[in-house]
C-alpha cells in the first residue's frame, strides 16, 4: 500500500478546500449490525425531533418496524454486549504499554462499562416488549404491502394518528425505548471504531485501487473520503485479507456507471481496535 506522507501537490490542495464526502464500508457483520441501527434510529429521532405531522407519525411507525425486524432476526443486545466484552479486553491490552494514551483508552474503558452495565439491566431481546402488542402487530401484518398502513384498513391507527401531539409522541418515545439503550451502546462502539482509523493519502491509478489488509489488525471498518464537487463515487469490494475500489462516474444514474479512465487522490482511512 502506497502511503504518501505528503500532500500531492495540486489535486491534494484541490480535495482540501471542498467539503469532504465520507463513504464508510464495515468490514464484519457485527459492525454492519450496528450501522444499520444507528441509521434507522438517526431517521427515527428526526422524524419526532420536532411537531411531528401525520406523515411523520407514518414514517416514524415504519422505522419502528424496520428496527423490530432487525432485532427480530439477530439477537442485537448480545451482539453489542459481546462487542463491548471484546473491545473491553482490547483496552486493557493496549493500557499495558508504557506510551499508551490512559486519559483517552480509560475513558473508552468508562463507556463501554457503563453501556455494558445499563444493558444488562435490560430484560429480553431487543424488541420483546413489542411481540404480543395489538397495535404494533396490525400494524406490522399490514406493513408488507404497499400502502399497507392506512385508516381504512386499520381503524385504530387512523384514531391514534387523530391524536395529539403529545400523546403520540408519548407512545412512540415508550416503544422505541429500548432501541434507544441499545443504540447508545452501538453509537459509541461506532465513535470508539471511527477514532482510532489510519488516515493516507492514496492514488487509484485509472479509477482503480488494490490492497491487502494486516492479517495481524482486527479491522473492522474502512471508509473512502472525496470532495462533494467531483462527479465519481467509490463502489467498495472488501474481505478478509483484501479490498479494491473501483471509482465509477455518477453522471448516469439510470444506467449502471463506467470505471473512470482517470487518477484519483483520495484519503484512505482504515479503522481497526
Amino acid at each position: 500500500m502506497v502511503n504518501y506522507k505528503q500532500p500531492l501537490g495540486e489535486e491534494i490542495r484541490r480535495l482540501s478546500e471542498h467539503h469532504m464526502i465520507s463513504y464508510e464500508q464495515p468490514l464484519n457483520e457485527k459492525i454492519r449490525l450496528f450501522m444499520r441501527l444507528e441509521l434507522l434510529m438517526g431517521r427515527f429521532k428526526y422524524h419526532i425531533s420536532a411537531d411531528p405531522k401525520p406523515e411523520d407519525t407514518v414514517a416514524a411507525l415504519h422505522l419502528l418496524l424496520d428496527l423490530y425486524n432487525l432485532s427480530a432476526r439477530l439477537d442485537v443486545k448480545s451482539e453489542i454486549l459481546k462487542e463491548i466484552d471484546r473491545m473491553g479486553q482490547s483496552t486493557r491490552l493496549l493500557l499495558r504499554n508504557e506510551d499508551a494514551d490512559t486519559a483517552r483508552l480509560d475513558g473508552v474503558l468508562e463507556k463501554l462499562n457503563y453501556h455494558s452495565d445499563v444493558l444488562y439491566q435490560q430484560r429480553g431481546q431487543l424488541g420483546q416488549h413489542l411481540k404480543n402488542h395489538m397495535f404494533f402487530n396490525s400494524l406490522r401484518q399490514r406493513s408488507s404491502l404497499p400502502g399497507g398502513l392506512n385508516g381504512f384498513d386499520i381503524p385504530l391507527f387512523h384514531y391514534w394518528q387523530e391524536q395529539s401531539v403529545e400523546v403520540r409522541l408519548e407512545d412512540l418515545r415508550e416503544w422505541i425505548a429500548p432501541y434507544v439503550t441499545a443504540n447508545a451502546a452501538a453509537h459509541d462502539i461506532l465513535d470508539i471504531v471511527r477514532q482510532f482509523g489510519e488516515r493516507q493519502q492514496e492514488v487509484a491509478k485509472e479509477g482503480f485501487f488494490q490492497s491487502m489488509l494486516e492479517m495481524r489488525k482486527p479491522y473492522q471498518m474502512m471508509s473512502v473520503e472525496l470532495p462533494d464537487n467531483v462527479d465519481y463515487y467509490p463502489e467498495i469490494s472488501a474481505g478478509k485479507q483484501r479490498f479494491t475500489l473501483r471509482f465509477v462516474n455518477a453522471d448516469m444514474l439510470a444506467e449502471r456507471g463506467k470505471q473512470i479512465n482517470k487518477d484519483v487522490h483520495f484519503t484512505l482511512v482504515l479503522c481497526s481496535f
